[in-house]
């Protein structure tokens, strides 16, 4: 069922990329209630700003996704503000660079709080909220690395792995209650994810797809989607509704479809690739 106007959505990672394309785009369909948090306050009143501007409610909350009540306090703001929720957006996440000898067990622990168990206890603390609703989404934001893990981002693929897992079960275990859960697995997107998380420019596909070569071509053109062609994919899901995982990017289609079908290519593959950092 389509979502309504009017309709109430908790957006993580909210301030930049696709959490923050989402927000105005539910805001331009739907005039969207919107609950957004991200650490940046400048940020995420800005976008509160342009919101309402375009005829929409937002309230924020500038805090670590991964802090503690943070999580709870986003659903308390919904039903408080909003008096419902039809909708949670798990879009917040990180990234550690590294090989996984050079990473601690402070840094794995890091990432999985924030990659996923936010997207856990969000989902808990919102669920009966949502079953109370004639129409409720749960959009993961996962990743194509939550499908097939390389060399030198081991932590990130691992954290990916189980948000997509959880989805996935989610899926089917929630379907008697008409909650439809969109698992999203995007390939390189052009957003600011590389260059908040202090990840390399020759890995960022949004400077590569500035180059004015033949692999700037390419990254613009073929391997890669802007932050708008994401967020469109995911808007056109939803309204279609159902549950569903896309698969977005050519070469995250092509590495997912290998991993499935000819997983000893994926693996000679992936051993080809040689981390820049160690």
């Amino acid at each position: 069922m389509n979502l309504p106007q009017g309709m109430t959505a908790i957006i993580t990672g909210a301030s930049t990329g696709i959490g923050r394309g989402l927000a105005l785009s539910l805001t331009k369909i739907y005039k969207a209630k919107l609950v957004l948090t991200a650490r940046s306050r400048e940020d995420l009143e800005t976008l509160a700003q342009e919101v309402k501007r375009l005829g929409g409610e937002a309230v924020v909350l500038a805090a670590d996704i991964a802090g503690e009540g943070v999580t709870e306090s986003l659903v308390n703001l919904a039903v408080k503000n909003f008096g419902k929720l039809n909708m949670v957006v798990n879009n917040a996440g990180m990234g550690i660079s590294g090989s996984f000898a050079k990473l601690s067990e402070e840094d794995w622990r890091r990432i999985f709080e924030v990659n996923f168990f936010s997207a856990l206890t969000l989902t808990q603390h919102a669920l009966p909220h949502l079953r109370a609703e004639e129409v409720a989404k749960l959009v993961n934001i996962s990743s194509v690395a939550g499908k097939v893990s390389i060399p030198g981002s081991v932590s990130y693929c691992s954290t990916k792995f189980a948000l997509t897992a959880l989805s996935e079960g989610l899926a089917a275990e929630l379907a008697p209650d008409n909650i439809d859960v969109l698992t999203v697995c995007p390939g390189w997107v052009r957003t600011e994810f590389f260059q908040k998380n202090d990840l390399p420019n020759t890995r960022n596909p949004t400077e590569i797809a500035r180059r004015n070569d033949l692999k700037g071509f390419l990254m613009k053109n073929v391997l890669s989607i802007s932050t708008e062609e994401c967020v469109k994919e995911i808007i056109e899901a939803l309204e279609k509704g159902g549950s569903r995982e896309l698969i977005l990017t050519l070469p995250g289609k092509v590495a997912e479809r290998l991993q499935g079908t000819a997983p000893g290519v994926m693996r000679f593959l992936a051993r080809q690739i040689r981390p820049e950092y160690k």
